[in-house]
């Protein structure tokens, strides 16, 4: 590694999604180890969504990942792709994906960093993990290097819900015996960051979870310390779960994609526990219960 804060070599790294609510995270969190602006690219399929990081000298460009000839031009001059898939259905995401690669393998990018999930697996009950499960191994065989990072659920929905899980009392979820290592997208941000700056990194998975798996009861009673508001968990079932989101306007595929996520943590797909984040960056991940206690008493 060259001199550089944060132990940067001299190489560009873009970031696909920078719009999004890790992806924008993974620049700061890249910019908070000292890699130096000019050496970063911002790729949006709407540019004008980050125009926040152009005062710093970061590069902002257009990347649609269903239209290829948007792709080159983004792609041009990156060493290391830090890769956020979109929130499409599986079939769209499996052509983006191919396009992506694609165009990475013509720019001579020298490494992807694609954020995957722990649900990438055949036997998983998510409607996403066939786009999880080929996406993995597309990358693996395309001749790039690579490394894979499954992240666990993001725990930071649950601070927007706090306060209307608060005026109900409960905490209303389809799930009997599963457990969840959920974890921030910051903690998930300062990982994608460390695997983009190091090509010690190529070629490994990691799994990046929370400290603990936490029950549906574990889960209410932290919510309820957070908000000072008592909240007990209602085991539903799935129909009801489904009734209580179209009630608040979710619209139907996305209805499905949640009552399947939940139905795979329920398997017990999201329950593993990993030192991957603290290996990666030198520092754990927050506990769940200090995360929601920060974040809804500020």
């Amino acid at each position: 590694m060259l001199g550089l804060p944060g132990g940067f070599r001299a190489v560009k790294i873009n970031v696909f999604g920078a719009t999004g609510g890790l992806g924008s995270r993974v620049v700061d969190a890249l910019l908070g180890r000292g890699l130096p602006p000019e050496d970063l690219i911002a790729c949006s399929r709407s540019p004008d969504k980050v125009r926040r990081f152009k005062h710093l000298g970061i590069d902002i460009r257009r990347a649609d990942y269903e239209v290829p000839e948007t792709l080159s031009g983004a792609l041009e001059g990156t060493d290391v792709l830090m890769l956020i898939p979109s929130a499409s259905d599986v079939e769209p995401r499996i052509v983006q994906h191919s396009n992506i690669l694609d165009a990475a393998r013509s720019a001579r990018v020298k490494r992807v960093v694609l954020a995957s999930s722990s649900a990438a697996r055949t036997d998983s009950k998510f409607l996403i993990a066939p786009y999880l499960v080929y996406a993995e191994s597309r990358l693996r065989t395309s001749g790039l290097g690579w490394t894979i990072l499954r992240n666990g659920i993001y725990l930071d929905p649950l601070v927007d819900w706090a306060p209307a899980l608060a005026a109900m009392g409960r905490l209303p979820y389809p799930v009997s015996r599963g457990r969840v290592a959920y974890v921030s997208r910051d903690d998930l941000a300062r990982a994608c960051a460390a695997a983009c700056a190091h090509d010690q990194h190529a070629e490994q998975v990691y799994e990046l979870t929370g400290l603990r798996a936490l029950s549906m009861p574990d889960l209410a009673s932290a919510l309820t310390d957070a908000t000072g508001q008592t909240i007990l968990f209602d085991e539903v079932t799935e129909e009801q779960f489904a009734e209580l989101c179209r009630a608040d306007k979710v619209p139907e595929p996305d209805i499905a994609i949640l009552t399947s996520l939940y139905r795979a943590a329920d398997h017990g797909e999201f329950e593993h526990v990993s030192d991957d984040i603290r290996l990666l960056t030198g520092i754990p991940p927050t506990a769940a219960r200090d995360y929601l206690r920060e974040s809804l008493r500020t």
